[in-house]
């Protein structure tokens, strides 16, 4: 890995994955007199000029002091001001690629027939893996829990409010939730489930993973050899897509927009047919 990809990696963290899902969290959650939200609020509405500004402007126009910045920032996972703006600067990179995945002119057109390449490819490559492992793993494991970043989680909340209703209790890690504590303590007879569609996730988390006795699924289109290293298990959603063994900036399609979300619905599909017919 070169310097620049090295310096690139330092940057995430489990928590402090992505520091627009973190400070939209506290915009979502907390009132509008507590100092985090303040502090979120401000640097929500600069967050396209924070090159520009110096932790002595946020002291002067939030009325904090320099301890209370660090303590803000030290929560949602940067080890200092500095460590956070450079997250802010790859997260600005990051969100082009959203914009370009819409700005299309016939996008309606590209959605339609990339989403039903996309479902029958996928169809067709987890036909040739063993899901029905997964499958038994959620019905008998103690635990399970699925790891996921936050601006993607919508489909995996969806599937834990499904097996809810079904009885069967799921609980979900992501870099803004605080129970990022369940991890080290999960056992040989838990599951733990990663969802990463790119692979950035999942490498940005692998020391996390690492050391957890679980056993391990990778949910992924990224075919990095060092995932090998880290779970038991790898399903991949495509064979159509390279390696990559240092995180990427913003790759957005119709596989990492919508195929995390197809997966879940076939595994849920899956536990349906398998244990309530």
């Amino acid at each position: 890995m070169d310097e620049k990809n090295r310096k690139q990696q330092n940057t995430f963290s489990l928590k402090g994955f992505n520091i627009t899902s973190s400070l939209l969290a506290i915009i979502n959650n907390y009132s509008e007199d507590d100092i985090n939200y303040v502090l979120a609020n401000y640097l929500l509405e600069r967050i396209n000029v924070m090159d520009k500004i110096s932790i002595y402007d946020v002291i002067d126009y939030c009325y904090v002091s320099r301890s209370t910045i660090h303590r803000f920032v030290k929560s949602i996972g940067f080890d200092s001001f500095t460590h956070m703006k450079d997250n802010i600067r790859y997260m600005r990179i990051h969100s082009r690629a959203f914009i370009d995945f819409v700005n299309q002119s016939s996008f309606t057109d590209y959605i339609m027939n990339s989403m039903v390449d996309m479902l029958q490819d996928i169809n067709d490559t987890l036909d040739q893996q063993n899901i029905g492992l997964l499958v038994d793993l959620i019905k008998t494991s103690r635990n399970v829990v699925i790891l996921n970043a936050d601006t993607s989680s919508s489909s995996a909340k969806e599937f834990q409010l499904e097996m809810t209703s079904l009885g069967r209790l799921i609980k979900l890690v992501t870099n803004i939730s605080g129970n990022t504590g369940i991890l080290p303590a999960l056992t040989e007879e838990d599951l733990l489930i990663t969802c990463s569609a790119s692979g950035n996730y999942a490498i940005t988390t692998k020391d996390d993973v690492q050391g957890v006795k679980a056993r391990k699924f990778l949910i992924t289109l990224n075919h990095a050899r060092q995932f090998e290293e880290y779970y038991d298990t790898i399903i991949f959603l495509s064979d159509k897509f390279q390696s990559s063994e240092h995180i990427s900036n913003g790759m957005q399609n119709v596989y990492t927009r919508y195929g995390i979300n197809y997966f879940f619905d076939l595994l849920f599909n899956k536990y349906v047919q398998k244990y309530l017919m």
